[in-house]
């Protein structure tokens, strides 16, 4: 059993009516809590102090107690909460109030000013007791957010003053706690049910693993920027992601709520989950979109491949423009192109959108056959959907320079280089670095310092197919010079191929040509220079 205050255990009838509806229509008991801690890190501090103030259509149920933490309270901690070591000695340890606490908490909402604070630093001490916890819970401090849009201050203070709450202390666990149920009165006083509780579930944090991935799975994840990979049975890919704070989107695939179909499919077929970390957001764009392609998960939407990817191509002196694939010319060094499509049929509606928009012609865009007579023109100078350039009212130069500034702002960016380039990433807090090497819109891959830059494109295949997803990333960030780069240079010393026709060998005049490993029916001896 716990070791409680007297105030413990005591189960009160609330004489307000309102206090009364709302414990009558709970369809599942909620436990307001709050913690007194050692400090702010739930890894490293420890609790003093659990208050849990119970509401349920029993009534409401109070209770308290003191937990010694092993280790001194600092001095600004005692003079906020007034707990101090001496109150603290003798007291039971976590370890042994946690089969009962864990038993009292279990399958009830968990609402926390502050949940995350509250609800990690309980995580954390019953992992170290052996115990896995999970509960559903909901931030006050969030919901508050949500129902007082327009107020800026949220903490317990202002919503003491702002609602006139009556504490019966400050800093303290049980009176903290009990502060919460008072909150959640007021608001239900103030507002609807039906707004209160759409308020509470677009909140509500589910706390569900998938029954097949191993207890602490999520706990393990980094909070940090990366890639994570979910594996079904025979380690098959089935979902590729990324974020800027890995656990955190994780765990949202897993809410128990399954808002997507595909959330709820991934849950019931995962067996693994798989993490890589990276320096920033760029990074983790870079590899995603990688992944994606290389491993075809089950659940990705898959980005565009370069074997239908094409663009429009205008001319000078052209009177209509023509459709490039990407497969045939190397689209980062053409000029005069406008928009990446992933097919011709994609193309093809774009442009009729944009004639459509700005009563472009289609015959003379070459959409549709050009009419039988020039006087009557097409169906769309009939209809006035065009001006006229299919029946002389026109002239072919006007409308291509209309056309023109249509498609002005689908013009694509050309490779800012003649060779590879490098864009660095850093995180300030830690300091660490991240070099993403990219060739004609083609991610290479990745490296930790500029010294790694040369030997990642020596290993690099010579074929690097426009990647419509790395040119969507990063085109404009470049142009308006949001991301630095370097260049690096590659110049091949000694190129030789061995196929089924006679050998052929190109040499380039490079003194002292560094041999590489031989590959099956090539041979690529080459030598690098970076240009920084």
């Amino acid at each position: 059993m716990l070791n409680v205050s007297p105030m413990s255990d005591a189960l009160e009838d609330e004489p307000d009516s309102l206090a009364d509806a709302l414990l009558a229509g709970l369809a599942r008991p909620i436990v307001f809590v709050d913690l007194e801690t050692t400090g702010s890190n739930a890894t490293e501090d420890r609790i003093t102090e659990i208050g849990v103030v119970e509401a349920s259509t029993a009534g409401i149920e109070r209770w308290s107690v003191l937990v010694d933490p092993g280790m001194p309270v600092p001095p600004f901690i005692s003079r906020l909460t007034g707990i101090e070591d001496s109150m603290l000695r003798g007291q039971p340890s976590f370890e042994s109030l946690a089969p009962a606490l864990a038993e009292r908490l279990h399958g009830k909402l968990f609402v926390a000013h502050n949940a995350r604070f509250d609800y990690g630093f309980l995580k954390n001490e019953f992992r170290r007791a052996g115990i896995a916890f999970r509960a559903d819970t909901l931030c006050t401090v969030r919901l508050s957010r949500a129902l007082f849009p327009s107020v800026e201050r949220h903490g317990l203070d202002a919503l003491i003053a702002r609602l006139n709450l009556a504490p019966e202390g400050r800093h303290r666990a049980l009176a903290d706690a009990d502060l919460l149920w008072q909150f959640w009165q007021k608001i239900h006083a103030l507002y609807s049910q039906d707004l209160v509780d759409a308020a509470i579930k677009t909140l509500v944090r589910r706390a569900s693993l998938p029954a097949a991935l191993p207890e602490g799975a999520l706990d393990a994840l980094p909070s940090t920027p990366g890639v994570y990979l979910f594996h079904g049975d025979d380690d098959v890919p089935l979902y590729v992601g990324k974020s800027i704070n890995v656990k955190q989107r994780v765990a949202a695939h897993f809410s128990g709520d399954h808002r997507l179909q595909k959330d709820l499919s991934i849950s019931q077929a995962i067996r693994r989950i798989e993490c890589r970390e990276t320096v920033g957001e760029l990074g983790a764009l870079l590899l995603e979109a990688k992944l994606v392609k290389a491993l075809k998960p089950t659940h990705n939407r898959l980005l565009k491949g370069a074997s239908g990817t094409c663009a429009w191509q205008w001319l000078p002196g052209a009177s209509a423009p023509a459709l490039v694939k990407a497969n045939r010319r190397d689209l980062s060094r053409e000029d005069h192109l406008f928009g990446v499509f992933a097919s011709r049929a994609k193309a093809l509606a774009f442009m009729r959108h944009v004639a459509d928009e700005h009563t472009l012609c289609h015959a003379t865009l070459g959409l549709e056959k050009a009419p039988l007579s020039r006087g009557r023109g097409c169906f769309g100078y009939q209809v006035k959907r065009c001006l006229g350039s299919c029946a002389g009212a026109e002239t072919l130069a006007e409308h291509a320079a209309r056309a023109l500034a249509a498609l002005d702002h689908a013009r694509l960016v050309k490779w800012p280089h003649e060779g590879p380039i490098a864009i660095a990433e850093r995180d300030e807090q830690t300091g660490r670095e991240a070099w993403h090497v990219i060739d004609r819109w083609c991610y290479i891959g990745t490296c930790a310092t500029r010294a790694d830059i040369a030997p990642l494109l020596a290993d690099a295949p010579d074929l690097r197919p426009f990647d419509f997803d790395v040119y969507s990333l990063i085109a404009k960030r470049l142009a308006s010079g949001q991301l630095a780069w370097i260049a690096c240079d590659a110049r091949p010393a000694f190129h030789l191929v061995v196929q089924d026709a006679p050998v052929r060998a190109v040499a380039a005049t490079i003194a002292q040509p560094t041999k590489r490993a031989t590959k099956p029916r090539a041979i690529a001896i080459d030598q690098f220079a970076l240009m920084f």
